[in-house]
């Protein structure tokens, strides 16, 4: 028996990579049936300088790479939002001031939360805190934008990708106080690339999570943890980078060879993939 399998958070690119189209083809032929598709930055559809309406122009591309995937036969999440490492590069290559930063968050967010509430998107995504060191004020910029997307959340019910430092029970519980003094929905707020200790501490403060597929994670997460979480490729969908951080297809396939391999994983693994997903994205199962 094949598993389905759902992808909880890839890129498309169809400018520096492969395109939604031809990744779409692939993930399904290996036993795809969803996969939650979130807009890159406009730098990568080489949309320059940065400004609201090339951040708009980046959007409507990712919207028709959505799109392509869909036609390709995927259940398809389309996901746009403002990475927080974007914040950095505002300021640092392209000059821009620290509250003229947090304005045009700001602004994108709310644009996109708009296309939530017209069903253009499905979600905000990514949005968070950066994962690396970088200076207070930058730091407290993007966790103000995670905040206007949890805001919106909370008002309209919409699914928010977060991509966070991965520090387990700190990450956690730092995010889950801005969500409760928010009122925002924790079944809403999706911890994106998780590793397993902060999916687990996700997990008991009732917020979904999902573990990048890389073989290492995928063989340990099966075999070790409930099903609590869901799995995501992360695909970056830049020929110049490889398969990074996995390849959905390569991704499918290692999750079969691990079921083939212990029949014990079966419905462990439906529930991981089908069930999480259908749940967590409110799709209907294959």
């Amino acid at each position: 028996m094949t598993i389905m399998v759902g992808d909880a958070h890839a890129h498309s690119n169809p400018i520096g990579g492969l395109g939604a189209k031809v990744i779409a083809e692939k993930f399904k032929a290996s036993g795809g049936w969803f996969i939650a598709l979130v807009a890159l930055p406009p730098s990568a559809y080489k949309l320059e300088p940065p400004s609201l309406e090339a951040y708009i122009k980046a959007v409507e591309v990712h919207v028709s790479e959505c799109s392509r995937a869909r036609h390709a036969g995927l259940k398809v999440a389309c996901i746009a939002g403002f990475h927080p490492a974007e914040v950095d590069k505002l300021v640092d290559k392209y000059g821009f001031k620290p509250l003229q930063a947090l304005e045009l968050g700001y602004k994108i967010v709310d644009y996109v939360a708009e296309l939530v509430e017209k069903g253009v998107l499905d979600g905000i995504g990514e949005v968070g805190r950066q994962h690396y060191k970088t200076t207070s004020d930058r730091a407290l910029i993007a966790q103000l934008i995670l905040e206007r997307a949890m805001e919106h959340s909370r008002d309209k019910g919409l699914l928010v990708h977060m991509h966070l430092e991965q520090a387990g029970e700190a990450t956690v519980e730092l995010t889950d106080k801005a969500a409760a003094r928010l009122g925002a929905p924790k079944n809403k707020l999706l911890f994106h690339h998780a590793d397993p200790k902060t999916a687990i501490e996700a997990w008991k403060k009732g917020y979904p999570s999902s573990i990048p597929g890389t073989p290492k994670l995928l063989e340990y997460a099966l075999n070790n943890l409930n099903p609590f979480y869901m799995i995501e490729s992360d695909y970056i969908d830049d020929l110049k980078r490889g398969g990074a951080v996995a390849y959905p297809w390569e991704m499918a396939y290692n999750i079969n060879k691990l079921v083939k391999e212990n029949k014990n994983l079966e419905e462990k693994a439906s529930k991981i993939l089908i069930d999480n997903v259908a749940m967590v994205y409110n799709v209907e199962p294959p």
